[in-house]
């Protein structure tokens, strides 16, 4: 404003907000790709946290003035790796990214000599989803069919009767969340909003949820009480491709897991 010039205020609602740190520079972006140019180090904010931009450093609060504490955390993924590589556009190369990214989704989380499937991320409530009377699959548009084979296989390989619903109908509506219940958000971002405003409804009633999101750090893997990320790299492509088939061989694991 005319009064501080040198002073920029960024401040979350519903979507995502981060801030790049870099040599003597900082940058507001909605997205890790747009600063991993300039920076590896970023905060994330949290909904109703705000940041003040100063040439004396940054300060981070909530919108009614306490002071939040936030940690620097590391971007997991480098700037060739969203570069197009030689491929006309990032869908095409996202395509042929599929077998380095399934490769990485299942790597180290399959012992081929005994059989089983590791999940660190879901190893401390494992016992409380085995036990667990329903699941409910939440998500938006791709990963939505892929919560729908996720039905199946839960239902088929672990017999646990599962309900597949489209978040942004389940946030409008009266889910019937009965104890015992496990709801699975699944998003490539973690900040789809219709899919977010889910995990918060469903925690709300008291259900244990589950998040399988691609971005470490995202609001979804935050809010969520334990998940799984999917380690398909960065999707750059609106319409998701090895993000899709990361999550299916995620449900995959996660069923087999579960049936034993």
């Amino acid at each position: 404003c005319l009064d501080f010039p040198e002073v920029l205020i960024g401040a979350k609602r519903g979507s995502p907000l981060i801030l790049g740190v870099g040599d003597n520079e900082y940058i507001l972006a909605s997205d890790a790709a747009a600063i991993v140019e300039h920076t590896t180090q970023a905060i994330y904010l949290a909904d109703n946290e705000m940041v003040t931009i100063s040439p004396e450093g940054f300060h981070t609060k909530t919108i009614d003035n306490v002071t939040v504490a936030k940690e620097l955390q590391e971007i997991e993924f480098s700037l060739d790796q969203i570069e197009l590589d030689g491929f006309p556009h990032h869908m095409l190369k996202e395509i042929f990214e599929q077998p380095r990214a399934l490769s990485t989704c299942m790597g180290g989380r399959i012992d081929t000599q005994s059989g089983k499937i590791r999940l660190g991320g879901v190893s401390s409530y494992l016992r409380e989803l085995t036990r667990t009377k329903r699941l409910i699959l939440t998500a938006c548009g791709t990963a939505f069919h892929a919560a729908l084979v996720g039905e199946f296989l839960f239902e088929h390989l672990a017999r646990i009767p599962t309900e597949t619903e489209y978040a942004s109908e389940f946030r409008y509506r009266n889910p019937i969340i009965e104890d015992g219940t496990v709801v699975i958000s699944i998003s490539q971002s973690g900040e789809t909003a219709d899919t977010l405003a889910a995990v918060e409804q469903a925690k709300e009633r008291g259900a244990t949820v589950l998040g399988i999101v691609n971005v470490v750090g995202s609001s979804i893997a935050r809010a969520t009480d334990v998940g799984i990320y999917l380690h398909a790299g960065p999707e750059i492509g609106v319409a998701s491709t090895k993000a899709f088939t990361a999550q299916v061989a995620v449900l995959t694991m996660l069923a087999i897991e579960l049936g034993r």
